[in-house]
């Protein structure tokens, strides 16, 4: 004779279920105690002088909270390798002007904003402007300049799990 299982044991469904509650309330707890962060801005690539002139950006950290990428091609990012593994398919598309990275980790969620210059025309006024609107807001309005140019967003989750675009 088989023995029937009780009621009351363990099923995978109930098992994975409990594990990712886990998962979610340390990666909670993680952010709410993580020590906040003030917000430093680096600007890099192609005329990023004249982006951190726009936003008042006097000092430049590697460990920066925002990172501004100008690119005037796209073949530029097979020598910034770190950037090109964050934003993966969504720069290799090249279908977006403006592409906004946001790698989550504990306490040091890094945000990572790549602009195609020529996608803007060399408008270094609007893009200014969109860079003001990422650093306002994690999830940045729409800019009325260049609406021809759109906003692609890539979340990069913690621990190797993955990316949400």
């Amino acid at each position: 004779m088989t023995r029937k299982t009780p009621r009351y044991g363990w099923t995978v469904k109930g098992t994975v279920t409990i594990a990712a509650v886990c998962v979610a309330v340390v990666f909670a707890l993680g952010v709410a105690l993580s020590p906040p962060r003030s917000p430093s801005v680096a600007a890099i690539g192609d005329r990023a002088h004249e982006l951190r002139d726009a936003l008042g950006a006097t000092d430049q950290s590697d460990a920066a909270t925002v990172t501004f990428v100008l690119i005037n091609r796209w073949d530029s990012l097979q020598h910034l390798p770190d950037i090109a593994e964050l934003c993966w398919d969504a720069c290799h598309n090249r279908e977006a002007g403006h592409i906004a990275l946001t790698h989550m980790r504990f306490g040091q969620t890094r945000k990572v904003v790549v602009f195609h210059l020529p996608s803007f025309e060399g408008d270094m006024a609007c893009i200014a402007q969109r860079a003001q609107a990422e650093l306002a807001a994690l999830h940045a309005r729409a800019v009325p300049c260049h609406a021809s140019a759109p906003r692609t967003a890539v979340y990069v989750l913690p621990l190797g799990l993955g990316r949400l675009s």
